[in-house]
């Protein structure tokens, strides 16, 4: 369910982000209502000329230059990345906490406590165990 959750919660960013886009009809309906985001990521995305003609006028009325508005929507994309990213890692913690991806050897008789049984294991950070396992110290595991 939580796994759900955050699913949704990346497609929502990713159509709300893809949403900050405006049309022809309604710019010219309410320029005054399309938003800064809105206006400055149509207006360097859009194909038609006249269209983006109209645009970057309204930019510019508004005090803005179109400078600011690469950057600006520059941050934007930058910000959904770290969004998405936040959230790929933090499913990605939610499935490992639920389903130990740190490893774990195979022991014939008892369950090792931890993650380096052999020396062909692989510790929580991914590494090989090698001369770190259990079986490769003096005495073994007990």
């Amino acid at each position: 369910m939580y796994l759900l959750a955050r699913r949704f919660g990346v497609v929502a960013i990713t159509l709300a982000l893809a949403g900050c886009t405006t049309t022809p009809a309604e710019f010219n309906n309410k320029p005054a209502a399309v938003s800064k985001a809105a206006l400055c990521k149509t207006a360097l995305e859009t194909q038609d000329p006249a269209f983006q003609f109209q645009l970057v006028s309204e930019v510019n009325r508004r005090g803005m230059s179109m400078l600011e508005c690469e950057q600006m929507v520059a941050q934007q994309r930058q910000a959904a990345a770290v969004l998405v990213g936040l959230a790929l890692v933090g499913t990605a913690a939610a499935v490992c906490a639920n389903g130990n991806c740190g490893g774990g050897g195979y022991t014939p008789y008892r369950r090792y406590p931890g993650n380096c049984y052999s020396y062909y294991d692989r510790a929580a950070d991914g590494s090989l165990c090698g001369n770190r396992s259990a079986m490769s110290r003096p005495g073994g595991w007990q």
